[in-house]
């Protein structure tokens, strides 16, 4: 009997837990379903109500006429003016802040060329002297013979870059010529190495691959270049240039040439090799060039630079020559339109840092030519690059089109091509000669669209070139800097334009600090955000993201 009991309570309490968990499970699933309803409803709640920013709260600016706008937008509130100034607490509005969502395809806006630089940020009277002072080449004491070659050049009053520099090298100071692209910075320092080496040929016997004067730039096509100037100067002062740009070194090893040089121009690959194998020798060397120097003391290059300026005997001045004999130390120059912030770690060692005087010019780093950034999807690119091609060439107007990889270039030629555009395609996949043709039929104006990468920013001679386009944004300042320099060169900025296609996360992230920077009336930032983007680093379509703006000081730095 005891036993039948307590089955039978066993029973009953297995029966009522099976009703309480049934139970249960139909309370949970009211209290699911309420949750779901309260959930949508507080979506459809935020989806009809606006969220408020800071950016709507903004007032379109004040007592703007005739103030010279610097960024235009669709959003007057958003534009910026010369002179207008933001608050040291209040967060920068950007134009391109949402420009990581996807939405924003299409969106563009226009950065314009500061006016007043070197009222606000530059201003310095004893430049402004020199400047009034100098309006002839014979004032910096050159020889005769150059002032009147130059004459026959039509070049007869220097240039602001070029009053500056040449009287401190002519004076034997080690020097560091930071200043824009298309200035004339090359004649700053060969006018006075000519010169020089005009009065040091007197002093020596005849020297057989023993050059006095030696300029090294990073690529082939500037020494090329730098090389063909030289020669229009030197052809009638009998001194001998000789330019080497590699390609055929080990024919040169193995039967090398002799002959007299005094100045000796080449890309710094085949001078380094041929200098180790004593095919030419440097002891005699007393005036030294280093032009591009920001990509020559990039860390690829670093090792062996340090090696091969410790066989050059540099001094902390170069005594001025006299006439009887050569003066003891060779005289050091570093150009550029960037200048490397490590510059002084690749220095120790070799020279004092101390030595080098600054001779810099108020538009660096500045933007000097309008320029127009279009947010662009991936896919959209090629429609969107018909669409800017096709007018240009329509009216005969060249177009230099900057990719980052060869790959991209070699795809853009070839889809030009394909739409019936006749295009000239060079990147550092092709050997110099053929590079040098192809460039020459691009200047000569038999094909107006000229399709190229970073091996094509420096060095070519592009004065009557009005248009760019990056179709992939540069992820590097000096790369950003030289390629804008093809257009505008010596303050011919009449109708010169650069459009920029912004795709990818890097890219967006470095027109933020690009348009910060203008926002602010400072110099473009130091960047390099090459070993973090990637040629398929495609936009996240539903994240947005904003640049920290804790992080502004580092973005302002200037480490030239």
């Amino acid at each position: 009997m005891f036993l039948t009991s307590r089955v039978h309570a066993c029973i009953c309490g297995i029966i009522y837990i099976v009703i309480i968990t049934m139970f249960s499970r139909f309370c949970k699933l009211c209290h699911k379903t309420a949750n779901v309803q309260l959930v949508q409803l507080q979506r459809y709640h935020k989806r009809g109500t606006k969220r408020k920013s800071n950016v709507n709260r903004l007032e379109i600016p004040k007592n703007t006429e005739g103030k010279t706008p610097i960024i235009v937008y669709k959003r007057k509130e958003l534009n910026f003016y010369e002179g207008q100034k933001y608050s040291k607490f209040e967060p920068i509005p950007l134009a391109s802040k949402g420009w990581h969502h996807y939405k924003s395809k299409g969106d563009h806006f226009f950065i314009y060329p500061l006016t007043n630089v070197e009222e606000e940020a530059y201003n310095n009277e004893s430049h402004k002297k020199e400047e009034e002072a100098c309006e002839t080449f014979a004032q910096f004491g050159l020889n005769p013979q150059i002032i009147k070659i130059l004459e026959n050049y039509r070049i007869t009053k220097p240039l602001k870059i070029q009053t500056l520099g040449i009287p401190r090298i002519m004076n034997g100071a080690n020097t560091v010529i930071a200043a824009e692209t298309g200035c004339g910075k090359t004649l700053a320092y060969l006018l006075p190495m000519i010169d020089k080496v005009l009065q040091w040929k007197k002093l020596t016997e005849d020297r057989y691959n023993s050059p006095l004067g030696l300029i090294i730039t990073p690529t082939r096509e500037l020494a090329f270049q730098i090389g063909l100037e030289t020669k229009k100067i030197c052809q009638h002062l009998n001194i001998q240039v000789q330019t080497i740009t590699g390609g055929k070194t080990k024919k040169m090893l193995l039967n090398p040439p002799v002959s007299q040089v005094d100045i000796l121009v080449g890309s710094f690959g085949v001078i380094s090799k041929l200098t180790t194998f004593k095919v030419y020798k440097l002891g005699m060397v007393r005036s030294i060039v280093l032009d591009e120097a920001d990509a020559l003391f990039h860390e690829t290059f670093q090792e062996k630079l340090q090696i091969f300026l410790k066989r050059v005997p540099l001094g902390f001045e170069q005594n001025v020559y006299n006439d009887t004999e050569l003066p003891t130390a060779a005289q050091f120059a570093l150009v550029s339109a960037t200048m490397p912030s490590r510059m002084s770690t690749i220095l120790n060692n070799i020279i004092d840092v101390q030595s080098l005087v600054q001779i810099t010019s108020d538009k660096l780093h500045h933007i000097l030519v309008p320029q127009k950034f279009v947010r662009v999807g991936p896919d959209d690119k090629p429609a969107e690059l018909l669409k800017y091609i096709k007018p240009k060439v329509a009216n005969r107007e060249q177009v230099i089109i900057f990719s980052n990889t060869n790959s991209t270039c070699n795809w853009v030629s070839m889809f030009l091509e394909k739409c019936n555009i006749a295009t000239v395609r060079m990147n550092g996949e092709m050997p110099l000669y053929d590079r040098q043709n192809k460039y020459a039929s691009f200047k000569s104006a038999k094909c107006y669209v000229l399709c190229t990468t970073n091996a094509g920013s420096r060095g070519l001679d592009t004065v009557a070139i009005h248009h760019v386009l990056n179709y992939n944004f540069p992820i590097a300042t000096a790369d950003y800097i030289h390629r804008c320099g093809r257009t505008g060169r010596v303050d011919n900025v009449k109708d010169c334009r650069v459009t920029n296609f912004i795709s990818t996360r890097a890219e967006v992230d470095v027109v933020q600090k690009i348009e910060r920077a203008f926002r602010r009336m400072k110099p473009i930032p130091i960047f390099d955000n090459r070993d973090e983007a990637k040629e398929d680093d495609i936009l996240n379509l539903s994240e947005i993201q904003d640049i920290d703006e804790t992080n502004e000081q580092q973005e302002f730095s200037m480490p030239y």
